[in-house]
């Protein structure tokens, strides 16, 4: 689901990004509602979107969690507790909506991975356990 052709960079319905080559993408359309339409149409086993927060984001990739189907999807804030302030994205990371957690910044260039975190906020490496969102600030 690319709302705003910042994922596909879509010109003319064709994809100026590479997104693989069994990717359906749905340009131009809000983001609820074609996250929705397009588990309704298209049987998808992954949705992809980025900038989730508003409520009615949040309960369009709900619907999405509870058909099955992997979700792929960002949210921007300076850390967790910014993201816990959201209603929705609270409701989600408190329910463990999300398996994985990665925090990224720019601090070493774009894309530095700050941290993988599990559902429960627990930091990951190498498969041990580093640290709690809680601990973390």
């Amino acid at each position: 689901m690319d709302e705003r052709s910042e994922i596909a960079a879509c010109y003319r319905g064709v994809p100026q990004n590479d997104v693989g080559p069994r990717t359906d993408v749905l340009d131009g359309c809000p983001k609820a509602e074609g996250l929705l339409r397009l588990l309704r149409s298209m049987g998808p086993q992954v949705l992809a979107t980025d900038e989730i927060g508003r409520e009615e984001d949040v309960l369009a990739i709900e619907e999405a969690v509870h058909s099955g189907v992997t979700l792929l999807a960002t949210a921007h804030g300076r850390n967790r507790e910014e993201l816990l302030t959201r209603p929705g994205l609270e409701r989600m990371l408190k329910r463990k909506v999300f398996q994985r957690l990665v925090v990224l910044s720019r601090r070493e260039g774009p894309g530095t991975v700050e941290g993988i975190f599990d559902a429960g906020g627990n930091r990951l490496k190498e498969g041990r356990v580093w640290g709690s969102w809680s601990a973390q600030r």
